[in-house]
């Protein structure tokens, strides 16, 4: 336990954001196929549910199944494919699902790019909050504490995503020494019920290494 405090503050202490990252992106890219398999309720599912023999809910459904089982070159190939091929709406999920590969490579240009258009041209609300929200994780590492806030915006009162918010801000607090600030995000996380296993104990690290610091 004590080797994980060491290396988050190390990281953070450093740096290393792209390091911290790829050691979470997990919990954020599964959550982008928890939100596509979570369609069920909406709208847009129902038309999906619909029209499934159309070709963008099937290229779409065959990434899910490649991201599941692994496959992540053919998952790939389907997502330029239904970047190519898809409805508006599909197209936005590819985009997004696109920004993952890009960044697991280190090309964090293209993946502003990406969250950039997708914030400038969906009318999905979801979606454009999870772009603001990944972008966040990439601007950590260059923005004040006070512009941070400000870029997450009301994303942090988010049902959905508000969680996820405060973990990124409590990190911008870390970066540019506002401890305390910090603190009240992470006590925000572990207060919360639908705070999950994973970020629960990611909150109780970051919050050891905010505390020492005061």
């Amino acid at each position: 336990m004590s080797n994980l405090f060491n290396e988050i503050d190390e990281d953070l202490r450093q740096d290393k954001l792209k390091t911290l990252w790829n050691k979470y992106r997990a919990a954020v890219f599964t959550f982008v196929i928890v939100i596509a398999l979570g369609l069920t309720s909406s709208e847009f599912y129902q038309y999906w549910s619909t029209s499934k023999e159309k070709n963008s809910g099937l290229i779409f459904s065959k990434i899910i199944d490649n991201i599941i089982q692994g496959d992540i070159q053919l998952a790939q190939d389907n997502i330029d494919k239904l970047s190519n091929e898809g409805t508006k709406n599909y197209k936005s999920y590819a985009l997004v699902l696109k920004s993952d590969f890009l960044l697991s490579q280190g090309n964090l240009i293209e993946v502003e790019k990406i969250y950039d258009e997708i914030i400038d041209t969906t009318n999905n609300s979801l979606l454009k909050n999870l772009a603001i929200l990944k972008l966040s994780y990439i601007k950590v590492d260059n923005y004040s504490f006070d512009q941070m806030k400000q870029e997450l915006g009301d994303l942090l009162g988010d049902k959905t995503l508000g969680l996820f918010a405060h973990e990124v801000l409590a990190m911008s607090a870390y970066k540019n020494e506002v401890y305390d600030k910090g603190i009240a995000s992470l006590e925000i996380i572990l207060s919360d019920e639908r705070t999950t296993n994973s970020m629960f104990d990611r909150a109780q690290m970051m919050l050891k290494v905010l505390s020492s610091k005061i």
